[in-house]
């Protein structure tokens, strides 16, 4: 999780009106123990209230692509429906802030006064934004709510805490990122629709290299690979590769890449599946490079966190309660719906994308935006 401090308050507001109406009903035990941790309750109401905003958000992204009842399927192959994958996630999410709930005064953070009553707020707003229906089947007291937006920030600060101790000098040389076109002519030859395939003959593979030839000499008399290309029905492809992030480029085609000077073309390339003509337009492509720098920088965030959470994890005594978990009925469908609102006095938000675990996705937002935006329904499977 590589959450912001600075985007809390919009997180907050964003779930202060994220969900609302409900049909049908659900009725949970929410006092019941739904895991634990070094002796500490997680509330099964914590982890059905984390795992039905979480639906709510899946459902409007994927709905469309999987059908309503996603939750229900097993999109991942592996034989369990995918309510109990993301369910799963969602207790794991939990447990890590339960620890560094535990722990993270031992690095001196902690939730400010006007953080918890942002908390505080934000699950007030959203109460009040919800029918009781939908406050019943997403087991969304005030107590639930307000502890999982504190705990969700907690993480952020120690997050952010950690993010600070990190190197930062990342040299050029290690994330330089080089910038070429290519044009690419498959010589795998041609499947028919039983799956047999029939290889190209020396005189089509011949027929091939010729035109490669036209389109890197019409090239480099015109400067315009891509045109080139297209004047022969093929298209000219551009990528940015370094030498140790993961590329698209086979290690035949990066291998004659870097061969090339900038400015420079190579000659005609093969490979055991195409011919390839290669640009090199950039040895030092300034934005791609600065995005990789970033990565670097991210990893290392990542990996400074990790070194202080996973000792505590392994430590940790954790039991989970499987039989009160599978009272959460995964076939029910809560969505995500946009309200009617006047077009003409709404007006620009800047709105920003918080990185985060598998299981918790939210669209940072401005005040009146969130304010304006998201409801959500739920409703019985068919």
């Amino acid at each position: 999780m590589k959450r912001k401090i600075a985007g809390l308050f919009a997180l907050l507001l964003t779930v202060a009106t994220a969900v609302t109406g409900c049909s049908g009903r659900i009725t949970l035990d929410g006092t019941a123990e739904a895991a634990s941790v070094n002796g500490v309750s997680i509330p099964l109401s914590e982890v059905n209230f984390y795992l039905r905003y979480q639906q709510a958000q899946m459902q409007s992204m994927y709905g469309a692509y999987f059908g309503e009842d996603f939750m229900s399927q097993d999109l991942m192959g592996t034989g369990t429906p995918y309510g109990e994958t993301i369910r799963d996630t969602v207790v794991d999410t939990l447990e890590e802030y339960y620890i560094v709930e535990a722990n993270a005064e031992d690095l001196g953070v902690s939730l400010s006064e006007e953080e918890k009553a942002a908390a505080s707020e934000a699950a007030q707003a959203f109460l009040a934004a919800n029918d009781s229906e939908t406050l019943e089947a997403m087991t969304a007291d005030e107590a639930a709510v307000t502890h999982v937006l504190e705990l969700a920030a907690l993480q952020s600060k120690v997050y952010q805490t950690l993010a600070q101790t990190i190197d930062t000098n990342v040299p050029d040389e290690d994330v330089v990122q080089k910038r070429i076109s290519y044009v690419r002519n498959d010589i795998t030859g041609t499947t028919d629709g039983d799956g047999n395939t029939t290889e190209l003959s020396a005189a089509e593979l011949a027929e091939k290299e010729i035109t490669m030839n036209e389109i890197l000499n019409e090239a480099k008399e015109s400067g315009d690979l891509s045109a080139a290309a297209e004047a022969h029905d093929l298209t000219a492809t551009t990528v940015t590769y370094g030498q140790d992030n993961n590329s698209s480029l086979n290690e035949d085609l990066k291998a004659a890449a870097d061969e090339l000077g900038e400015g420079e073309f190579s000659d005609v390339v093969k490979t055991d599946s195409a011919y390839y003509v290669i640009y090199m337009e950039s040895l030092f492509d300034e934005e791609a490079t600065e995005t990789e720098r970033q990565n670097v920088l991210a990893d290392r965030e990542q990996e400074a966190y990790d070194n202080w959470l996973n000792p505590l994890r392994e430590a940790a005594e954790i039991t989970v309660n499987d039989e009160v978990l599978n009272t959460i009925p995964l076939e029910k469908i809560f969505n995500m719906k946009q309200e009617e609102t006047n077009t003409e006095e709404s007006t620009d938000t800047d709105t920003t994308n918080t990185e985060t675990t598998d299981t918790d996705t939210t669209d940072e937002e401005t005040a009146d935006d969130a304010a304006s935006t998201d409801a959500a329904e739920e409703t019985e499977a068919k």
